[in-house]
C-alpha cells in the first residue's frame, strides 16, 4: 500500500537576527587586516581589495539563532574553524606527527561526549518521539529543504539503489563510472554529507583542539535524523532515491527496503563496492589526512574521522565484513543487484558478480 502521509511544513519564525555587536566587528576587523596577503579569510583575498565589509557581515549572519542555547565551553563552528586547530602551518604533518593528532582527536571526542556534547544529549526533548527542540527542527527543515531544493529535476519514476560498502569503497566513483548509473536522475540520501551542511551552519559543537569535520561525530545521530527525513519526503513523492549507506546491518538495510516498497516503489536495486577491512582503514585515514592537511592549509572543514576500530569491528569470520554479509542476505529482496571489487588501489573497480547486469543501466 503506499503511503500518503501529508507533506512536512517547514517550522517558521525560529530564527531572529540579533542586534549588530559594533565592537566585535571592530575587533573581528583588526583580525582580518593583520592576515597574511593570501590567506583565504583575508579581505584582500576575499574581495580583491582592502575591505572587509563583505566577510563581517557574514559573520554577524552566523550568529542568526538567538535561540539556540549558549554553551560554556563549547560554542558552534562557523566556516572559518573558529577555536579549531591552526590554518597558518601549511607544512604537512609527519607520519609521527599525524599519528599523534589521530591519538589527540580520540581523547577528545571520547571527552566531548561523556560531557554530553553530542547533540542528541542535547537537543532531544522527547526521545520516545525523536523530538528535537525547536530551533534544531528549523535548522533541520532548511538542510532538508536546500537539499532537496537542488534535486528539484530528479524525476518521480519510483526507483531506488541502495549504496552498500565500507568506507573508503569509493561508492559514489563506482556508481557513476562503473555500475553505469546516472546519478543526476537521483537524489542521494548521505548522512555524511548532512553532516557537512550542519558544520557550515555552524550546528556542530565546537571542541578546542578540533576541526568542525573531526567534531561531526558528536551529530552522528542528528544528521541521520535529518537524512532520514529527506528520504520520507522523497519517498511520497516517489522521487528517485540512492541511499548511499555501509549496510553494516541487516536490520536497517531491511527496513529501508520495507519502506520503500509501502511507498509504492516499484524497483528497488542495489550496488555494493567490497573491498577488504584493511584497506578500508588505511582509505579512510587517507581520505581524513588529506580532508585535514586542506584544512591546515585554509581551505575546507576538515576531513571526517573514522576510527580504525569502527572499521574493524565489522569483521566477519565468513564474508570478511558483516557490511558484505548483510548485502548476501537481502539479495532474494531486490530487484537488481551488482557487487564490484574495488581493493585495489589504482585499478578500476570490476563488476565481480551480479543478478542481470542491464538492470543496473
Amino acid at each position: 500500500m503506499v503511503r500518503t502521509d501529508r507533506p512536512l511544513q517547514a517550522d517558521s519564525g525560529d530564527h531572529q537576527a540579533l542586534p549588530e555587536r559594533t565592537g566585535e566587528k571592530a575587533e573581528l576587523r583588526r583580525r582580518l587586516e593583520r592576515l597574511p596577503p593570501g590567506h583565504p579569510s583575508s579581505p584582500a583575498e576575499r574581495n580583491g581589495s582592502d575591505d572587509a565589509t563583505p566577510l563581517l557581515a557574514e559573520a554577524a549572519d552566523g550568529d542568526r539563532d538567538s535561540t539556540r542555547p549558549a554553551d560554556a565551553a563549547v560554542g558552534s563552528h562557523d566556516s572559518r574553524g573558529s577555536g579549531s586547530p591552526d590554518r597558518t602551518d601549511a607544512r604537512p604533518l609527519t607520519d609521527a606527527e599525524h599519528a599523534e593528532h589521530v591519538a589527540k582527536v580520540r581523547d577528545l571526542l571520547d571527552k566531548a561526549r561523556a560531557e554530553g556534547l553530542a547533540t542528541e544529549s542535547r537537543y532531544v526533548v522527547d526521545p520516545d518521539t525523536e523530538t528535537w527542540a525547536r530551533e534544531r527542527r528549523a535548522d533541520h527543515n532548511a538542510i532538508i529543504a536546500d537539499i532537496y531544493g537542488a534535486a528539484r529535476d530528479v524525476p518521480c519514476e519510483r526507483r531506488a539503489i541502495l549504496a552498500g560498502g565500507l568506507p573508503g569503497a569509493g561508492k559514489t566513483t563506482v556508481l557513476g563510472q562503473h555500475a553505469g548509473v546516472d546519478c543526476s536522475r537521483y537524489l542521494m540520501i548521505n548522512p555524511d554529507h548532512v553532516k557537512e551542511q550542519m558544520a557550515k551552519r555552524g550546528m556542530v559543537p565546537e571542541v578546542a583542539g578540533l576541526t568542525p569535520m573531526e567534531a561531526s561525530d558528536l551529530v552522528h545521530e542528528e544528521s541521520s535524523h535529518i537524512a532520514k527525513r529527506l528520504a520520507r519526503r522523497a519517498m511520497r513523492e516517489g522521487k528517485n532515491v540512492i541511499w548511499d549507506i555501509t549496510m553494516s546491518s541487516r536490520e536497517s538495510t531491511e527496513k529501508r527496503i520495507n519502506d520503500l516498497r509501502e511507498f509504492g516503489y516499484s524497483r528497488v536495486d542495489a550496488v555494493f563496492v567490497d573491498i577488504s577491512l584493511e584497506v578500508g582503514i588505511r582509505r579512510a585515514d587517507g581520505r581524513y589526512r588529506d580532508g585535514h592537511e586542506s584544512y591546515r592549509s585554509g581551505r575546507g572543514l576538515g576531513g571526517r574521522f573514522v576510527p580504525a576500530d569502527v572499521v574493524s569491528a565489522q569483521a566477519d569470520p565468513d564474508w570478511g565484513s558483516r557490511n558484505r554479509k548483510t548485502f548476501e542476505q537481502i539479495k532474494p529482496r531486490l530487484d537488481s543487484w551488482a557487487r564490484y571489487d574495488n581493493a585495489v588501489d589504482g585499478r578500476a573497480a570490476m563488476l565481480a558478480d551480479s543478478s542481470r547486469e542491464e538492470d543496473m543501466r
